[in-house]
């Protein structure tokens, strides 16, 4: 594997037993970070520049990077706003009740995340039901509303529902009703609303104040939160933030088959009698398999022929590229097939949780499925998963996935 997926296996290795839901987004986000720099590495290299990639970003998900901002100037803000003005105006949206903001950040000034196209505020409501803890995020993004404003994949965690619409204008709005995988009393309720030229609302509230549930849902309803995140009063919070220069654009597709093109290829290769389910996330081309009375969630990925992938098999052949589990095996063919197994980390082996499979062929190529014994991505746990790794292997080194 390499270094990002060592990464992001690490992080989801220490969400599996974890007790507070954030890894499990943390490992998520790690993931479709560690794609995007893959794939700008790649289009690099075929253009032959040479780039060094930072690896030492946010992972917030909606975080931007300082090195960005510095590289395009920003437009001023048409007004500036100072952190007690916001607080007066994010009071004001708020239905009757008791407001203690813990912090709100000074528009255009870079917070945390180093964005100056992005400010954020904290704060606990009370509307006499119960002190709840909330969070607002208002940005300019460089995204269009179809990725700036979307719902939490279902795979990640437990989701009640999640409403999505598009507006004549084309912004969206999102409400996305989430549950906490480790608490079924905690309950987190988003709303995003995305507009065509980049800016964005969201706010995140919770049924409890810390981590002990004071109330059976949020304080603001559905229709509450959607006439939040709409409400026209945010185009003075927008106004204290610098203009971008350039107009939202879609994020460029990745390269190689799609989700549903890999699941396609994957059904048909499970051993007889394996039944699949599940469907395909925004964290990639995922099933539920059932087989023997056992049920486990498999991942595929397909890396396409190139240096990259040249590499990452150099990594996978050198000597503490895996853990203590890893077992190498090399073929006739020039191919490398590596099976492991991974605890509560990358190199614990105890307890187990996740199993994989990959095979790297010597033009790049290379196919991994990896296996966590539960039925998605949060419930994994230990115990005999649904297919052994000499099953994963066999799946993996298939001839289906070669053309």
């Amino acid at each position: 594997m390499s270094f990002e997926d060592d990464f992001a296996l690490a992080l989801r290795g220490a969400a599996a037993l974890a007790p507070e839901s954030a890894l499990h987004t943390l490992a998520a986000d790690a993931e479709r970070r560690g794609r995007r720099r893959r794939n700008q590495r790649r289009a690099v290299l075929a253009s032959g520049l040479a780039v060094v990639v930072l690896a030492a970003g946010s992972l917030a998900a909606f975080g931007g990077g300082i090195g960005a901002d510095a590289a395009r100037p920003a437009v001023e803000p048409v007004r500036p706003m100072t952190s007690e003005e916001v607080v007066e105006l994010i009071t004001s949206l708020l239905p009757q009740g008791k407001v203690r903001v813990t912090y709100a950040e000074t528009p255009g000034v870079p917070g945390p995340t180093g964005d100056r196209y992005r400010t954020d505020g904290g704060l606990f409501y009370d509307d006499g039901k119960g002190e709840s803890a909330m969070s607002y995020t208002v940005d300019r993004t460089e995204l269009t509303p179809g990725a700036a404003a979307v719902c939490m994949d279902p795979f990640n965690g437990p989701q009640d529902s999640c409403e999505r619409t598009i507006a004549p204008d084309g912004s969206a709005l999102v409400i996305d009703k989430l549950r906490d995988p480790n608490n079924e009393g905690r309950r987190e309720w988003r709303a995003t609303w995305a507009a065509a030229d980049g800016r964005r609302v969201q706010i995140i509230e919770h049924s409890e104040e810390s981590v002990t549930p004071a109330r059976e849902d949020p304080p603001l309803d559905a229709d509450q939160l959607r006439a939040l995140v709409t409400a026209p009063a945010w185009e003075r919070l927008f106004d204290a933030l610098p203009a971008r220069d350039n107009p939202p654009r879609p994020p460029a597709p990745e390269p190689g088959p799609k989700a549903e093109e890999l699941l396609a290829t994957l059904v048909p290769l499970l051993p007889p009698g394996a039944v699949p389910s599940g469907h395909e996330g925004g964290s990639g081309p995922h099933l539920t398999v059932t087989y023997e009375g056992r049920t486990s969630m498999l991942a595929v990925s397909v890396t396409e022929p190139g240096r990259r992938g040249i590499e990452d098999k150099e990594y996978a052949e050198s000597t503490g590229s895996a853990g203590p589990l890893a077992v190498r095996e090399r073929r006739a063919d020039g191919s490398t097939v590596v099976t492991n197994s991974f605890g509560n980390g990358k190199t614990a082996v105890d307890t187990v949780l996740h199993w994989s499979a990959a095979v790297y062929y010597p033009d790049g190529r290379k196919v991994e499925i990896n296996e966590w014994n539960g039925e998605n991505g949060y419930t994994a746990r230990p115990g005999t998963p649904a297919l052994s790794l000499e099953q994963l292997k066999v799946i993996a080194t298939a001839p289906a996935w070669r053309p």
